[in-house]
């Protein structure tokens, strides 16, 4: 009998064998290789970064080779404001200057003048701060914070100056 037809009994028949074409198959197999490829993938990169954060690996620097300080500065910022911030930083060795120029993060008009003015302070700060973070080249950070082309504050600090001490101006006329 073939397949699809009835029996006197009135049951059909079933076909023998896969119902599915050999291509059909073919492109499953496929489909979940590539899946397992995919995670085995991603297994292996989420261990790396941890490894990386715990400091277990360390990145392959030559010996006596430092990252630049606008190069740091530039991943303080990140680190704190956000890739949205866009940071352009540059540094003089002459003087040991690094300048940073990026848009705050944190400030709101809608905030009061009062928070505003925390905020500006407290980013500032920290971008300060960690850009001179193991930077023995870097004498002095200035941070310029923006909203839009509207400078909003400047903050200075160097090595030698604690935290709090770091010198924050505001702009004019800020909200």
């Amino acid at each position: 009998m073939r397949s699809g037809q009835v029996t006197p009994a009135g049951r059909r028949v079933r076909p023998a064998g896969p119902t599915a074409p050999p291509r059909a198959r073919l492109g499953v197999i496929i489909a979940v290789a590539a899946g397992v490829v995919l995670v085995a993938a991603g297994v292996l990169v989420a261990q790396r970064v941890a490894q990386v954060q715990q400091g277990a690996i360390t990145p392959d620097v030559p010996q006596g080779v430092t990252l630049n300080p606008a190069l740091r500065a530039r991943g303080a910022v990140i680190s704190i404001s956000g890739d949205a911030s866009r940071p352009q930083a540059s540094y003089d060795p002459a003087s040991g200057t690094v300048l940073i120029r990026f848009q705050s993060k944190y400030y709101d008009p809608k905030h009061t003048p009062a928070l505003n003015r925390q905020y500006l302070a407290t980013e500032g700060r920290l971008v300060v701060q960690l850009a001179l973070y193991d930077a023995p080249e870097a004498a002095r950070v200035v941070a310029e914070l923006y909203r839009g082309r509207d400078k909003l504050a400047t903050v200075t600090g160097s090595s030698a100056d604690a935290y709090n001490d770091y010198a924050v101006q505001y702009s004019k006329g800020l909200p």
